[in-house]
């Protein structure tokens, strides 16, 4: 007895839920009564008129807006292009009918042709017309027997924004869409979100942008959702900014080819040559864009004028290897001791003549004949000084560039 009161429960409320959903459910019933309907409800239909009985009254539009895909962002003229879909909702007070006289039809569909609908545009378009209507020719709209009016859409929506490529590659970029109801006023339509901006089910990523939505806005006729579009870099930096690095190694290590090779002058203007082809190659990537300037850009030149001063010291350590005149500026003489790991058991201490002139422009050293410093020890110990020089040079601006885009994100 308790087993089939408990499936005489179960089936009673299986039976309410199947019931409830049913009336939740669009019934369209036949073509017929739809045919009655269209014709009840489009009788005497003034679509150029607003659809309240009030026309002193604003009429309420419900707005929500998803993002369906992200098409591409053009960084160096500002165009962002993307895919968008707008639901509207409002109430139509010639749009009511009994359900019981029309076979218990709830729902219908009509032509946006024949009716009136809030005319939605995007007020920062990247055409140049101030507005752009979003085009909704050939769609149908579903009705409620109470007179609720239901309208999807959705297309193409090109848009300005104002690029910010600072940090470029690691650039983040504030955007608006703006929305607004055209050819009225606040005091006709008022818009209210139904809805926060979310990103539709069948949303497709972009595989170099990553859009977040950050907020929207609503303010009588108008709707602005505030969008937040962030570079995927690793492509960039896997492609393009790790074999910059490694050319810049390149061009550092130059001072730790030997002389005698013979190959450094061409070994430094093959480095040379081959970070300003990158760098050309680059132009072309990087957003042409003077304010804000790219640090990217300015590092460039600067690693641009380093390769071009690597390669003048080189050419200067190759001509102070091949001289065989006496070395005579005791300057010199002291810049070898100081880099040289040689301890002073080979080179005796610079002994000073006093008796020469204080005019002279150096003093000439005074050394034993075996501890005699050659050119090639000075250009060894010039070596040793540009190598420093340039490592440092070379890494000090990319660790603060780093350090800066860290600090950003």
């Amino acid at each position: 007895m308790r087993n089939k009161m408990l499936l005489v429960l179960y089936v009673a409320a299986m039976t309410r839920c199947i019931v409830c959903g049913g009336e939740n459910a669009p019934r369209f019933s036949t073509v017929n009564n739809q045919i009655a309907i269209r014709k009840q409800v489009l009788n005497d239909y003034t679509k150029t008129l607003r659809p309240i009985f009030d026309q002193d009254v604003p009429l309420e539009v419900g707005i929500s807006f998803a993002f369906n895909k992200v098409h591409d962002f053009d960084v160096v003229n500002g165009l962002f292009v993307f895919t968008g879909g707008i639901h509207l909702t409002w109430i139509d007070y010639s749009f009511k009918w009994n359900p019981e006289d029309v076979g218990n039809a709830t729902h219908t569909r009509l032509p946006v042709d024949e009716i009136w609908i809030p005319n939605i545009g995007v007020r920062n378009p990247a055409e140049s017309e101030e507005f752009m209507e979003i085009e909704i020719a050939s769609y149908s709209v579903l009705v409620t027997y109470n007179g609720q009016v239901e309208l999807e859409n959705s297309g193409l929506i090109k848009i300005m924004c104002e690029p910010d490529i600072t940090y470029y590659p690691f650039d983040v970029h504030q955007c608006s869409l703006i929305l607004s109801v055209l050819n009225y006023d606040s005091n006709e339509i008022q818009l209210n979100l139904t809805k926060p901006t979310t990103a539709s089910s069948t949303f497709e990523n972009n595989g170099q942008w990553n859009v977040s939505i950050l907020r929207t806005d609503m303010e009588d006729t108008t709707m602005k959702i505030r969008l937040q579009i962030t570079r995927r870099s690793s492509y960039l930096v896997v492609n393009i900014f790790l074999p910059v690095l490694f050319i810049l190694s390149m061009n550092v290590v130059v001072f730790l080819l030997p002389v005698e090779s013979g190959e450094r002058i061409s070994f430094s203007i093959t480095g040379f040559l081959s970070f300003a082809v990158f760098i050309t190659i680059l132009t072309d990537k990087v957003p042409h864009q003077s304010n804000p300037l790219s640090i990217l850009s300015a590092i460039f030149a600067f690693q641009l004028a380093n390769s071009t001063m690597i390669l003048i010291s080189n050419v200067l350590v190759v001509n102070l290897y091949h001289r065989t005149s006496e070395i005579k500026h005791t300057c010199l003489l002291a810049l070898v001791r100081f880099c040289s790991r040689k301890s002073t058991k080979k080179l005796s201490p610079i002994i000073i003549n006093s008796k020469v002139s204080l005019d002279e422009e150096c003093w000439k050293p005074s050394y034993d004949k075996d501890d005699e410093i050659t050119w090639k020890d000075v250009a060894s110990a010039f070596d040793k000084v540009f190598l420093l020089t340039f490592v440092c040079s070379t890494i000090f601006p990319i660790v603060v560039f780093a350090f800066y885009v860290v600090c950003q994100t």
